[in-house]
């Protein structure tokens, strides 16, 4: 069984190839996929609640034509709205989804599991960034999503009448890989 039925996701492969950092036009599509997939049931699924993300994906894949939603055109687009006498201004679900792929693109996008076990890709006229490079990348790309989903959830409070499915949910910070070392 799928862990995702819905034909549209929150985000899309071309989106995240050209709106999060700098990343190679070649970059895998399927893993790409595999990331927006798992991104979305471990960070966006978990702080949401099911109700709320099972709604929001019945909303992305409705009908053409169909009445927009100003709640969950502003959670999935960001934008800047007030409560009380402040504003706040933050990114969206889509931004910080993106940003949760990036960092998994960053922590496994080299690497393929094959008949004799995971293999590292080499490329003759580039170099692998060193471990260290990579964690830094991942934990830094990791920390803005987290931060970009702590300001959704903030508008989501904040506006807490318009989301009715929503629960509260949380985010378990990962600070990254925990690296040990194998051999000599």
């Amino acid at each position: 069984m799928k862990s995702n039925l819905f034909n549209k996701q929150l985000t899309d492969v071309d989106s995240v190839k050209t709106t999060v950092r700098p990343m190679s036009t070649h970059v895998d599509v399927e893993k790409i996929l595999v990331y927006i997939d798992e991104s979305q049931q471990q960070d966006i699924k978990n702080a949401l609640g099911d109700n709320l993300f099972i709604d929001l994906l019945r909303y992305v894949n409705r009908e053409e034509g169909s009445p927009v939603n100003e709640a969950y055109e502003n959670l999935l687009h960001g934008g800047i709205y007030k409560n009380g006498n402040d504003e706040f201004i933050f990114s969206g679900i889509e931004k910080a989804l993106k940003y949760f792929v990036y960092a998994r693109l960053v922590k496994h996008g080299d690497r393929n599991l094959s008949r004799v076990g995971l293999m590292q890709n080499q490329v003759e006229y580039s170099s692998h960034a060193e471990l260290k490079e990579k964690q830094e990348e991942y934990k830094d790309a990791f920390s803005v999503a987290e931060e970009l989903m702590n300001d959704c959830l903030r508008y989501i409070k904040h506006n807490s009448d318009k989301f009715p499915k929503w629960r509260k949910g949380s985010i378990t910070p990962v600070r990254g890989p925990v690296i040990s070392k194998i051999g000599d």
